[in-house]
């Protein structure tokens, strides 16, 4: 009877949550699923690239192999459990994309729910709609790759975090007394573990929190020492629960565990300005290269700027929450680029989690209207958000791989050669030659030369030159038509997206009466092994 009346107890209880926080969870959750619309559309049609291609081994690989294979490559294999489980339903771009899209429209909510928790529920509007709109946040919501679950979870414990903030004091209550925050210290505490175990790129939220705690700690006032105190328990939990699993990267890659950052760029002015712009500003980018989209909206990213210098300015009568939320702002972007004197990490990727602190700034700038000139300037601004990100959709931010395949498939004949400048170009034109049924019209792909000369007398030679990754090229294409010169000379050129051209090769008499022997002695080559 007892335990009845406990049940009873918590249903009622429940009920009374509800009823009392369904109004403050209604638009949080219309933002989400504004977010999810934007990222669902089109989820499927931009090709796999580099880095999806590797996800999409992983997740078709056996649990050990999985975890073998991103622990040496310098990743955590909890992501790439998930796509595991996803891929029991299929292996297509959108499916293998969809945790990506439902991630990165729960981070859109969770930045309204911490704007309204900051300031006000019109600043968590304006915050969630332009995470929802941003080009940058959709991009990555249609990625294969874990950034969104990265944010996802750094949002869960900056909400957390904030929780802390507005009420310093009962944060200092020992968790297991009646009274103490220990569902902000659960949110802060998991969401932080989770993303430091999914990814490193969360090492800053942790060291930008820790600027954080600091200011709670002073607004304690004398209780500070039970403040500290609790969150020494809540770090240790937190180091626990990530640091077995960085041990055994870093005895995976016998300690190379930066080895893989030496492709980014190096640290300029054009870098800097790509990444602020595409992040924060609202810019389309490219996946790809330094590119940026030409500007669909003129000056909305200085409008954005300006209000983010308001916000900060109002959110002085809020000290304690705005001094942490500004620490959470700054403390990615100052921590990357002083990482980025001694290592290359400046990609826009590794900042995907800092938009939301600053989207918070921009919605505090705009809740300082007045109701109708609020409702008219953010219905404005999201219609603008809009128009800003619709040509993202048709902007090819990953080279057209797909389209190489296709084409193959429509003009090579059987028996024909396909060759690509390097091992990463065959790693993405093969899955594409798969699905496209290359493999079933017996057309060969390789990316040793020597291999290619073997197998070619009697068949068409096709090349292929292009793009893969963000990692400049170590050749050019006439390089690499250079290095086909023995076998022919391209006689037809097809240009594929903007990044890869596709060549048919015609033998040359003197090579077409060479013995094959002698061809693939006259240019052996020394590529790459994978």
């Amino acid at each position: 009877m007892h335990s009845f009346a406990a049940i009873v107890l918590r249903v009622q209880g429940g009920r009374d949550w509800w009823r009392d926080n369904r109004a403050s969870l209604a638009l949080p959750a219309a933002i989400g699923a504004v977010a999810l619309l934007l990222r669902l559309y089109g989820l499927g049609d931009k090709p796999f690239w580099l880095d999806e291609v590797a996800s999409l081994r992983r997740a078709t690989a056996t649990v050990p192999d999985l975890v073998a294979d991103s622990l040496h490559n310098n990743h955590y294999p909890t992501y790439f459990l998930l796509l595991w489980l996803v891929a029991k339903l299929g292996t297509s771009q959108w499916l293998l994309r969809l945790p990506s899209a439902v991630f990165g429209a729960g981070a859109a909510a969770l930045t309204c729910a911490v704007g309204r928790k900051v300031a006000d529920a019109r600043a968590g509007a304006v915050a969630g709609l332009l995470m929802a709109f941003s080009p940058f946040a959709v991009q990555f919501g249609q990625e294969a790759r874990s950034y969104t679950l990265v944010s996802c979870l750094i949002l869960t414990a900056l909400w957390g975090l904030v929780r802390l903030a507005q009420q310093p004091a009962a944060a200092a209550i020992p968790l297991h007394r009646e009274g103490a925050l220990r569902g902000a210290w659960l949110a802060y505490g998991l969401g932080t573990a989770a993303a430091l175990d999914v990814l490193n790129v969360a090492i800053p939220w942790l060291v930008a929190a820790n600027l954080g705690a600091i200011v709670v700690a002073r607004a304690a006032g004398d209780r500070k020492r039970g403040f500290w105190r609790n969150w020494g328990t809540a770090q240790l939990a937190i180091l626990a629960a990530w640091l077995p699993l960085a041990a055994a990267m870093y005895t995976a890659s016998k300690g190379a565990v930066l080895e893989g950052v030496g492709w980014a760029p190096a640290a300029t002015t054009r870098t800097t300005w790509w990444i602020l712009a595409a992040v924060y500003l609202l810019r389309i980018s490219n996946f790809i290269t330094l590119d940026l989209a030409p500007v669909v909206v003129p000056g909305l990213s200085y409008a954005v700027i300006g209000l983010a210098a308001l916000g900060a300015w109002r959110m002085r009568l809020r000290p304690t929450v705005g001094a942490m939320l500004a620490c959470t702002a700054l403390a990615l972007p100052l921590g990357l680029c002083l990482v980025s004197l001694f290592v290359p990490v400046l990609v826009p990727r590794y900042f995907a989690w800092g938009a939301a602190p600053f989207f918070i700034f921009v919605g505090a700038g705009l809740s300082g209207l007045s109701g109708p000139r609020f409702a008219a300037a953010a219905a404005g601004l999201g219609a603008i958000c809009l128009v800003n990100l619709t040509p993202y959709y048709r902007y090819e931010t990953k080279p057209r791989w797909d389209l190489v395949a296709a084409k193959l498939a429509v003009m090579a004949q059987p028996g024909d050669v396909v060759v690509v400048d390097s091992y990463y170009a065959y790693s993405l034109l093969s899955v594409f030659a798969a699905r496209a049924g290359l493999d079933d019209r017996r057309v060969a792909l390789t990316w040793q030369l020597p291999e290619a000369a073997a197998i070619l007398p009697g068949h068409n030679l096709w090349a292929v030159y292009g793009r893969t990754g963000q990692a400049a090229k170590k050749q050019s294409a006439e390089e690499f038509l250079g290095t086909l010169a023995p076998l022919g000379h391209p006689v037809v050129e097809h240009s594929v997206g903007r990044y890869i051209v596709l060549w048919r090769l015609a033998e040359r008499e003197a090579a077409a009466q060479a013995p094959p022997r002698a061809r693939l002695e006259a240019w052996a080559y020394e590529g790459p092994r994978p």
